[in-house]
């Protein structure tokens, strides 16, 4: 704006002195009816100037008066307001587009006609994604409420510098105290603690990412058995006979969850258990805690009485179950009764090729000898 002052200003001066320079100031006649009026082009243009500066007060002074009144104050504000949410809107489309630093500008835009802190956290995550962290920490501190800006800050820190994980660890864990709804805050918090191995804090902030829905029902599952299992063996190496207490502690809620009983299985097959591993996995299955791919996917399928037992009755029932045959078969390789495994395994690959069983069955082969069968296994396992 500024220089399209200066512009007039040139060329208003142009229009008075070249005129004057020339000798010729030229003249003007204006006829309206049978008025006529003449006067020096010079004359003309202050006159338009005049007008206009006047014009532009009386508008001025007018947009005042209609601001003022109820009427007006409603309509600039909604303006205002629907001005402010577009630019919002648009922001947040450059943000889920990918470009971040176009929409930190959108958000200053909206920022610039209405002042909300959910704006400034917005514009702060864009600039942070752009890669302009001053940016970032200035709109941080347009939060007007201090435990906001705590929050966003924290998030904003761990985000760019994962490395402050363990400064940050006492502020996060107190953080998340405070705030258990704030998602962001609870998927840094998991993403800190999986960094520094806090297993026992992923477990306490697990419930509130499920009731959040932070993560896929697959990572909340992955999550939750990993925790579990690293806590499990941590007591297991400390103590083994702790870990059926430990496991008794849970809450039936808990011991009937799939993740955490995989967990507890994979840690007793781990440390030898694998009777109490074997029945555990048997009467999970029998009540539908747990499903058998779980198990298969995790060779968590042992030669324990109670398990073999289930599988076989279920076998006589459905002959052609894909994923009975393939618990068989892993249970002969670990008796190493190979021609049982080769039997079973060869069965439900015929009928469901999955990755898992070829790979079982390339194994089979492997172990009796037929290379040439094994590596045909393994070249259509590669292809699943």
């Amino acid at each position: 704006m500024k220089y399209a002052w200066i512009l007039v200003a040139v060329l208003v001066a142009g229009l008075l002195i070249g005129p004057y320079w020339s000798g010729s100031t030229g003249y003007v006649l204006i006829a309206i009816g049978n008025w006529t009026i003449e006067t020096s082009l010079i004359a003309a243009v202050i006159m338009l100037l005049v007008l206009a500066i006047v014009l532009r007060a009386l508008i001025r002074a007018v947009m005042l008066l209609v601001r003022k009144t109820q009427w007006g104050v409603r309509w600039f504000g909604e303006r205002k307001q629907n001005k402010a949410q577009q630019a919002f809107t648009q922001a947040a489309q450059l943000l889920v587009n990918g470009e971040p630093a176009a929409a930190s500008q959108a958000f200053g835009r909206s920022w610039g006609l209405v002042k909300q802190p959910l704006t400034a956290t917005f514009a702060a995550y864009a600039a942070q994604q752009a890669g302009d962290i001053n940016l970032a920490r200035d709109w941080l501190s347009k939060i007007n409420s201090p435990a906001d800006f705590q929050v966003a800050d924290t998030i904003l820190s761990l985000r760019a510098k994962p490395e402050l994980a363990r400064q940050k660890l006492e502020l996060l864990q107190r953080l998340t105290v405070a705030h258990p709804d704030n998602i962001a805050l609870v998927k840094v918090a998991l993403q800190t603690y999986q960094q520094l191995h806090r297993w026992h804090d992923i477990i306490a902030l697990l419930p509130h990412a499920q009731r959040l829905q932070c993560l896929t029902a697959t990572e909340q599952f992955k999550l939750t058995e990993q925790a579990h299992a690293e806590v499990m063996r941590d007591i297991g190496r400390s103590r083994a006979d702790q870990l059926e207490p430990y496991w008794n502690k849970l809450s039936r809620e808990q011991r009937r969850s799939a993740p955490i009983r995989l967990a507890y299985i994979a840690t007793l097959n781990s440390f030898g258990l694998n009777d109490a591993a074997g029945k555990l996995a048997a009467r999970a299955l029998k009540r539908g805690d747990l499903k058998l791919v779980d198990l298969i996917e995790r060779k968590l399928v042992v030669n324990q009485d109670e398990l073999k037992g289930f599988l076989q009755d279920s076998l006589k029932h459905s002959p052609d179950d894909v994923m009975l045959l393939h618990a068989l078969g892993q249970i002969a390789l670990q008796n190493k009764d190979y021609e049982l495994a080769s039997r079973a395994l060869r069965r439900a690959a015929d009928r469901a090729p999955s990755r898992q069983v070829l790979l079982d069955l390339a194994y089979t082969y492997e172990m009796t000898g037929d290379s040439k069968r094994s590596l045909s296994c393994y070249r259509e396992a590669l292809k699943e």
